[in-house]
């Protein structure tokens, strides 16, 4: 689960929470992005995705 720290919709909480409710999951936080991280920070969005 990757969530945007300043994401206006949903607290990082709701993200955390989501990533518990799924095994095997894990929660990153982009500092840096709001509720489009895809837009806003793509390059630490793709280093999120892909650090397992």
């Amino acid at each position: 689960m990757v969530w945007g720290a300043s994401g206006g919709i949903a607290p990082a909480t709701y993200g955390r929470a989501y990533a518990d409710a799924i095994p095997g999951a894990r929660f990153t936080l982009l500092p840096d992005a709001g509720h489009l991280p895809q837009l806003e920070t793509p390059e630490r969005l793709l280093t999120a995705v892909l650090v397992r």
